[in-house]
């Protein structure tokens, strides 16, 4: 569930499946490299194969980050009223912030749930909702199901 999204104003703000409250792609944070950042990720990698176009990297303007390859990074917060805090910061610096945000931070707060991280089975941190099930697990576990899967399908 999201505090509030980028379709209802500036900021995109959940509860992580990682622990804390995420404020994601915080204009705020710093900029921070992406995976389309040329010389970031292991080129060696098949999953570079997406972020290239005919065998090119997407961004032929620079060589270590520019701001079309480039983003604000995210920022977490371990409890409620830093969130809330975040919140207001965005506020003063001039962005669309719902007031439902601050509402559902508020109620939230009042339950005192704590802002652990979901793990998988494995017990790894899970960042992976299947959205068919909605089971969530890490990327070694998802690969490995789909391994089976493939076989099982052969």
């Amino acid at each position: 569930m999201s505090y509030c999204r980028f379709s209802e104003g500036d900021v995109y703000m959940y509860a992580s499946v990682r622990g804390g409250i995420e404020c994601c792609a915080c204009r705020l944070a710093e900029k921070v490299p992406t995976i389309f950042t040329p010389g970031k990720i292991d080129e060696t990698d098949p999953r570079w194969r997406l972020f290239t176009k005919n065998g090119e990297l997407i961004c032929k303007k620079c060589k270590s980050g520019c701001d079309e390859c480039m983003m604000h990074g995210n920022l977490t917060f371990e409890t409620y009223q830093e969130a809330f805090d975040h919140l207001v910061k965005h506020k003063e610096a001039g962005d669309i912030v719902p007031d439902r945000a601050f509402k559902s931070l508020r109620r939230d707060a009042k339950k005192g749930e704590p802002l652990k991280p979901t793990l998988c089975k494995c017990g790894e941190v899970a960042y992976i909702v299947d959205t068919t099930t909605g089971k969530y697990s890490c990327g070694e576990c998802m690969e490995k199901e789909m391994e089976k899967e493939k076989k099982d399908e052969g």
